[in-house]
């Protein structure tokens, strides 16, 4: 059991450095243009001009929050709305994991009494 809580620590550590990578990325990319032909305007209004990324870089179109999940490393930074969902869903998915886990351990216990019992029984029955 604690062998497959480790585990899942791992794997647990592994997509938060994974998310860590991903927002770094998107926070650091170069502008991409928003014309396949480079010599358009990139808007039709040539003196107001807004590019996804900028945007989302504002946080305009990407709403931030500032995560409450206690046993992350995120806990009090300010993450987009989108990554504290994906983290809250890994974190529900680990937790079914866990209650999974757990059971499969009970009845595993369950299980290995019922055959200690039943050797006993047998024992008592052969005279051994």
């Amino acid at each position: 059991m604690d062998l497959n809580i480790s585990a899942l620590t791992s794997k647990i550590e592994a997509i938060q450095g994974g998310l860590v990578e991903i927002q770094s990325y998107i926070a650091h990319r170069p502008e991409a243009s928003s014309s396949i032909d480079i010599h358009n305007n990139k808007s039709t209004d040539i003196h107001h001009r807004t590019s996804i990324d900028d945007a989302t870089n504002r946080g305009r179109l990407v709403p931030k929050m500032t995560s409450n999940m206690f046993d992350t490393h995120y806990h009090g930074e300010e993450i987009s709305a989108d990554t504290y969902a994906t983290l809250k869903k890994h974190q529900l998915n680990l937790e079914s994991l866990e209650e999974r886990l757990q059971r499969m351990d009970n009845t595993t216990a369950t299980m290995k009494e019922k055959w200690r019992t039943g050797d006993e029984a047998m024992r008592d029955f052969t005279g051994t």
